[in-house]
């Protein structure tokens, strides 16, 4: 009964997770060829990787309904393992460059338009692939990090040691969701602190409300966050009992149950910039031709998002 479960549940998010992420890309698209802005780019490369994170569901669902037919193979399930992780390390790795993209908004708003040019994206983008490919792949290459005796049970703790998945705790996942969190309070400290110089340097309501935006900019990176860390929270506590607890064994709630939940992540970004990005929101109403009188009306008017940037600078809420 709960392998039925496990595979009814990971049907359910192979159907769900590529459509929405296909659905923003093709949204983020058409807004970057109008609206060209490095926030975008992250943007754009989020729901990539969500949507390869999609189509492994899809892989293991088809797993779990043949009976795991495919895992008797240790190489197989070498290979699955291996992509199964690096489209998730990339979307975790992904939400740290829109952190720090916000990050420097906000600390240097004078010289980030000249700061992010095309190059340094591109060599962010490249070196973030390049690290998510090498350590979802870390047991292919070290096979020192491999089961020895694979008993044809697929799972991380199964073809591999506790080695890859400390490396994965604490090498990704932990040190993301602590530079995530601090970059947010810096973030916000500084803001707070600029708010309060315009408002006593100021009389005028420009600089103000241009101040404002910066944190209604940081709601949909904020609530990515929470997002975040109560899909792969559990998955790092988990992998921390087990590296902490040497009698433990919890390689089958790391394998289904907190992994499930982590992977529902890159169903949760889509429908966050979806609900949050007045201009993603409005493009796909368009794409699904769910517009009335030729206007769509804002669930969130004055929330802006990452994406509600041109050229490094804030669109105005009426714009």
């Amino acid at each position: 009964m709960v392998n039925i479960l496990y595979a009814v549940l990971r049907s359910l998010l192979s159907c769900l997770i590529p459509p929405a992420n296909l659905l923003v890309i093709v949204a983020v698209y058409q807004l970057m060829k109008k609206q060209p802005g490095t926030s975008y780019v992250y943007i754009l490369n989020l729901a990539t990787a969500d949507l390869l994170v999609g189509v492994m569901c899809i892989t293991e669902a088809l797993d779990d309904i043949l009976d795991g037919r495919f895992d008797r193979s240790k190489s197989f399930c070498l290979v699955r393992v291996a992509l199964s992780m690096t489209p998730c390390i990339g979307s975790i790795l992904t939400l740290l460059l829109i952190s720090l993209d916000r990050y420097l908004v906000v600390t240097l708003p004078l010289s980030y338009p000249t700061l992010l040019k095309k190059t340094p994206i591109v060599l962010s983008l490249v070196v973030l692939w390049m690290l998510s490919f090498f350590v979802g792949h870390l047991p292919l290459i070290l096979p020192s990090l491999q089961q020895g005796n694979y008993t044809g049970y697929c799972g991380l703790l199964y073809v591999a040691k506790s080695e890859y998945l400390y490396v994965i705790c604490f090498g990704i996942f932990a040190p993301s969701l602590l530079v995530l969190v601090c970059l947010h309070v810096s973030v916000g400290s500084v803001a707070y602190m600029q708010h309060k110089r315009l408002r006593h340097a100021r009389a005028q309501t420009g600089p103000l409300r241009a101040h404002l935006r910066h944190f209604k900019a940081l709601r949909t990176v904020i609530i990515v966050l929470v997002g975040f860390s109560l899909s792969w929270g559990p998955y790092l506590v988990g992998g921390t009992v087990q590296a902490a607890c040497s009698s433990c064994n919890l390689a089958s709630p790391l394998k289904d149950a907190l992994f499930l939940l982590g992977e529902t992540n890159s169903l949760i970004n889509p429908l966050i910039y979806t609900l949050h990005s007045k201009d993603i929101r409005s493009h796909l109403a368009k794409l699904l031709r769910c517009r009335r009188k030729g206007r769509v009306k804002p669930l969130a008017s004055n929330i802006q998002t990452v994406g509600s940037w041109r050229g490094g600078h804030p669109e105005s809420p009426s714009s």
